[in-house]
């Protein structure tokens, strides 16, 4: 087992796989052994059988001859020279004629069958041959035929001969050399008692061959169940040698990954393993706990809040970016919420600064400087700024616009400077014109110097912002830094622009109302005393309506005393006369006093009840003047 340890599994299913075909064929070989032994046996029975059926045909022929009959003699002589061929090959082995049929020689059991058979055939060819006549012997050849079994068709595995029927017998021509067909007949006497002992031997060697068929037919039965015990024990050891394969593959593979599995899920390390493909894996699996356990650590760090641990420092020295992709994820997550933790960071320092500013603005005076000192200091703080400066525009003079500087910090100490820009002047100047941030990083030297107890120096970084709301500037703020600014710091002081925009813009119109309410009030002081002077005017008015209606009342009764007195009068013409012109006098004074009221009202704005008393002055003017007009008229229809 340990030349087994450090082999590779794909070793040893090779090697296992050579063994398994190394055993298949030595079966294969065993079984086709047997199995050839058992043809070899069949085929020893079936030529058996051809043999003794060869032997019964001789001793028909015997039971057929007559004295006399060469023909007969000479077949039965050609086939007792056959017969002994064949007994020969049966016994000893060789190849059948015409066939390609060998046999082995008989085996122990079967040979005891076999040498009486021999024994009791040699008798049974010498007593045949005491029945044959003789032949004498010639110095001239003849051809006689001979007859010749039919040959025995045999293959490896099947022998097509019936056990009980034999193929017919072959005659062939065969050459003897004799000297006349003279032939010597045997004693009578000695003929039959041969015949006799001839029919006795039948009888015997039909008992040997069934002897001897019987042996081989044991044989074969002894084969058949050697080949099957053979059958039966390679499927055994088959079943025996799975049976260990599965023990083995249990032991070293199923086992050691069992033994994985259990020690993966508890996320313990396993060591000590094969060399091989599981050991690979293992080590792989080792590889990934480690890798699970440092991921771990790390994500516990991140989730206490430490986002500054060094992975490759802290958990693993040999990591390399691109081997190890859970590591890769978790450093990608690091950078990430770093850049989420960054960003909130910022988003929360600008809603914090907004936040004060928005504190400041609101409780902020209506004085634009003292606000702007509030925040231009504030704001200097804030973005850690070296210097900043607020300018406001002023527009109050149509044809004179400019940038005021109202506030200037520098080094957390206001400074007192006055200074004006026009727009498009300067840097300041343009940002105004074009209403968007500039943030410069390179400028002439001595375009800001910022200054301090110990020197002065030039900036590194000048952030101009627009106060504007929508396309309305109402001012510029100019940070000035030795640092550069973030990007963020940028929008922060962008987007605190417009609130400060929108203070400065709250601002500017409450001074302006405020001086408006003022100027209102001065009016409102000027309208009382206008008022007072219209109640005087209007008692005034008043009485000379009453004044009016009074003469009206006079001048009545002055006309019906006249009409009384024209009657008795010679010139009433002249008292008419008079009378006309008073009225056209008094009516000249109405028309006057009325144009004089309305431009005293038009000059100066009154409440609504004012210029209701004036309309109902006016009104009775009116009606007094078209009642003075009609009598007018009358009196001038009168004097007609």
């Amino acid at each position: 087992m340990k030349f087994l340890r450090d082999k590779s599994l794909r070793q040893i299913g090779l090697y296992l796989l050579l063994l398994i075909t190394v055993l298949f064929i030595g079966e294969y070989f065993i079984l086709r052994q047997k199995i050839n032994t058992l043809d070899e046996v069949e085929q020893k029975l079936d030529f058996t059988r051809s043999t003794q059926l060869s032997s019964q045909q001789i001793s028909l022929l015997i039971q057929r001859f007559r004295s006399q009959d060469t023909t007969t003699a000479i077949d039965i002589q050609a086939r007792l020279v056959q017969q002994d061929a064949q007994l020969e090959i049966l016994g000893n082995g060789g190849r059948i004629s015409r066939t390609d049929v060998i046999l082995k020689p008989l085996a122990r059991l079967p040979r005891i069958s076999y040498d009486n058979l021999i024994r009791y055939w040699n008798q049974y060819k010498e007593t045949v041959t005491t029945l044959l006549p003789v032949r004498q012997t010639a110095s001239t050849t003849i051809v006689t035929p001979a007859a010749v079994p039919a040959p025995i068709v045999t293959d490896d595995t099947t022998q097509t001969n019936d056990s009980t029927q034999a193929e017919p017998m072959a005659v062939e021509p065969v050459a003897v050399a004799v000297a006349a067909p003279v032939f010597l007949q045997p004693d009578p006497a000695v003929a039959a008692e041969a015949r006799l002992r001839q029919e006795s031997l039948a009888i015997t060697l039909a008992h040997w061959y069934d002897n001897l068929f019987n042996d081989l037919e044991d044989e074969v039965a002894r084969d058949k169940r050697a080949v099957e015990n053979w059958i039966t024990i390679i499927i055994l050891f088959n079943i025996a040698m799975l049976i260990g394969l599965y023990y083995c593959f249990d032991r070293f593979v199923l086992r050691t990954i069992r033994k994985l599995t259990e020690s993966s899920a508890r996320h313990e390390q396993v060591y000590n393993l094969p060399s091989n493909e599981i050991g690979k894996m293992a080590s792989q699996i080792n590889e990934t706990l480690e890798s699970l356990k440092d991921a771990t650590d790390f994500v516990t760090a991140i989730g206490q809040g430490d986002l500054s641990m060094d992975y490759r420092e802290s958990l693993d020295n040999g990591y390399n970016r691109g081997k190890n992709k859970l590591a890769d994820s978790l450093i990608d997550m690091q950078v990430k919420l770093k850049n989420l933790n960054e960003e909130e960071r910022k988003r929360q320092w600008a809603n914090e600064g907004l936040t004060k500013f928005v504190d400041i603005l609101r409780s902020s005076s209506d004085n634009i400087r003292v606000l702007g000192d509030q925040i231009i200091a504030s704001l200097v703080q804030y973005t850690r700024s070296n210097q900043g400066g607020l300018y406001i525009l002023n527009d109050e003079e149509e044809n004179n616009v400019y940038l005021e500087l109202i506030s200037l910090f520098a080094f957390d100490i206001k400074k007192h400077e006055s200074r004006r820009i026009k727009p498009g002047e300067g840097l300041l100047g343009q940002t105004f014109l074009e209403k968007d941030t500039n943030y410069y990083t390179s400028f002439p030297d001595e375009y800001v110097r910022i200054t301090s107890g110990l020197g002065d120096a030039n900036p590194r970084a000048i952030l101009i912002v627009p106060l504007k709301i929508d396309t309305k500037v109402y001012g510029v703020v100019e940070l000035a830094s030795f640092h550069e600014y973030q990007p963020h710091e940028i929008a922060f002081v962008e987007r605190l622009g417009e609130t400060i925009a929108s203070t400065i813009a709250t601002v500017q119109s409450a001074q302006k109302n405020k001086h408006l309410i003022e100027q209102f009030q001065q009016q409102t002081e000027e309208m009382r005393a206008q008022e007072e002077e219209m109640r005087q005017n209007m008692e005034e008015l008043q009485a000379t309506q009453e004044e009016i209606a009074r003469k009206e009342q006079g001048y009545i009764a002055r006309i019906q005393s006249l009409e009384e007195e024209r009657k008795g009068l010679v010139s009433p013409a002249e008292a008419l006369e008079e009378a006309a012109r008073t009225f056209r006098t008094r009516e000249a004074g109405y028309v006057q006093t009325i144009e004089s009221l309305k431009t005293t009202v038009a000059q100066k704005p009154v409440r609504s009840d004012d210029w209701q008393v004036a309309e109902e002055v006016e009104k009775t003017f009116r009606v007094n003047l078209e009642a003075l007009q009609i009598t007018q008229e009358e009196l001038n229809r009168k004097v007609k």
